[in-house]
């Protein structure tokens, strides 16, 4: 490992690399369904590891760079797969939920441990961004608030909407969440709860 490099950058590729391979299964999705003839172009398969690629003298800018890049192609391709034929929607969901299975917590996690996976998971910024805040737990709950939209104008900027951006979001952590007693609750917009099933 880097000495440059910590744990959190590690973490932080993975999820850009979870990100990557959802889209990348929808870019998929698209060209066999005939949806988009090059999909494909929408998807940055470099898997190399990090210490190979990244920019150690601009570590946070590095992986910045990568998390607006995915953000951007991602909603780019699922706006055009979704413009005109909103239908499809209900296909792209199965397909996040497929790949939330794959990455599903244990069985006997507790709500904190389901709440780190779903982190493990899914991209929200940079760490420094603090886009999440817990904000109550206990051992059969866990509650966060969403303090801004890091996503949104991603979609907007795209021609969509940043409510098809959390509908997939929310069956990408239904996934991840399948395999406990636990499922994801939103009481208020930007508040998640996950309560026992």
């Amino acid at each position: 490992m880097s000495a440059f490099l910590g744990p959190i950058h590690y973490w932080m590729y993975d999820k850009i690399r979870m990100q990557e391979e959802l889209l990348r299964r929808f870019a998929v999705k698209g060209e066999q369904s005939g949806w988009l003839d090059s999909a494909m172009s929408f998807v940055d398969d470099e898997n190399r590891p990090l210490e190979e690629i990244i920019d150690e003298a601009n570590i946070h800018g590095w992986l910045s760079a990568r998390i607006e890049s995915v953000e951007k192609r991602y909603a780019e391709l699922t706006v055009k797969i979704l413009t005109g034929h909103e239908e499809r929607l209900e296909e792209l969901k199965a397909i996040a939920y497929g790949l939330g299975e794959e990455q599903a917590a244990a069985a006997d996690s507790s709500a904190e441990q389901c709440y780190k996976r779903i982190e493990d998971c899914t991209l929200n910024g940079m760490p420094c961004d603090g886009v999440n805040i817990v904000t109550d737990k206990s051992e059969g709950h866990f509650s966060w608030e969403q303090r801004f939209d890091v996503h949104g104008d991603y979609w907007t900027q795209a021609g969509g909407r940043a409510e098809d951006y959390y509908a997939l979001r929310n069956q990408l952590i239904a996934g991840i969440l399948s395999q406990t007693k636990f499922t994801l609750t939103i009481p208020r917009p930007n508040e998640y709860s996950l309560c026992q099933g």
